[in-house]
């Protein structure tokens, strides 16, 4: 059954944050990786996982470079070293990723610790609810099913966080400018499968697996009838279809080899009961239609 591929660019999705987890990253490996993604376009910085507030201590530095990476030591969770890029950082290495100007490879000796995506719903004119509004809905409804649900206020303004932030995966909802920002955090063994096809290139399939696990996610978790759910509905639609159309092309296998079995059933009976009667069934026939079965008879003699 062919089905369309899933893009980031075709869903309107955006690479967010991207981090590898380094085991043992020695100090000349640091310094080749650091170089080769300085010449890339990243200005390369140190901070310590140990400070609330890190420190950025500049590691790698260009002029014209106006990206970044951060080399994370001092983890709390991991006694490597974590390579991190955020917000257009991870967009620009994912595009150099895509356009194969960056080697996967140099960091093939890494895990995919973290992988962040998200989706901006444009405020319109024929919105009827305000997006605040909206928010204290989804948490209301979302609270009756999910304990991991919080409805926070911070100098952003309202946020609604769904799951635990140390699970495999995360969302946050929240007012930005002039839209609404749906955000989703993958992190853990989520990230086992993607973490090969990221490094190898697969990235269209990386794509459509993380598009769909995205929209069926969020699809679970928030209440559709609402209006700033509306581009959820429609991408949704596609997928339920397929899924649907699957299910059905099964039902109608089942439900044919479930006739086709009856059938068999039948005819063995049938076959019995005429020999019982005394006559002699000569081969299975579906040219002749008695009431006794699917046979071609005669009475012996």
């Amino acid at each position: 059954m062919s089905k369309n591929n899933l893009t980031f660019e075709s869903e309107n999705i955006v690479v967010d944050y991207l981090s590898f987890k380094f085991q043992h990253l020695e100090d000349w490996k640091e310094k080749e990786l650091a170089s080769y993604l300085l010449k890339l376009g990243f200005n390369c910085y140190k901070e310590s996982g140990k400070l609330r507030k890190p420190i950025k201590t500049p590691f790698f530095m260009g002029l014209k470079n106006i990206h970044e990476a951060c080399f994370v030591v001092d983890n709390p969770y991991w006694q490597g070293t974590v390579v991190t890029f955020s917000g257009l950082s991870a967009k620009f290495f994912y595009m150099l990723l895509k356009e194969k100007k960056l080697r996967g490879k140099a960091f093939s000796d890494s895990i995919l610790g973290r992988f962040d995506i998200h989706y901006r719903r444009e405020d319109r004119k024929t919105d009827k609810t305000l997006p605040e509004d909206f928010l204290e809905a989804c948490h209301k409804k979302v609270r009756k099913t999910n304990q991991n649900v919080s409805f926070e206020k911070n100098q952003k303004g309202l946020i609604l966080k769904l799951g635990n932030r140390k699970g495999h995966n995360y969302c946050r909802i929240y007012k930005e400018k002039t839209s609404l920002k749906f955000e989703y955090e993958m992190k853990g063994q989520l990230l086992r499968k993607y973490h090969s096809l990221l490094i190898s290139n697969c990235l269209e399939e990386l794509e459509n697996l993380m598009c769909e696990g995205f929209l069926h996610h969020f699809g679970k978790l928030l209440p559709l009838e609402e209006s700033f759910t509306d581009w959820l509905v429609v991408k949704l639609r596609p997928l339920r279809k397929q899924k649907l159309s699957f299910a059905t092309f099964h039902s109608h296998y089942l439900e044919e080899k479930k006739i086709l079995y009856v059938v068999t059933i039948s005819k063995l009976r049938a076959k019995l009961r005429l020999r019982k009667r005394g006559f002699r069934v000569y081969n299975l026939s579906t040219s002749y239609l008695s009431s006794e079965g699917f046979f071609r008879i005669s009475k012996r003699i």
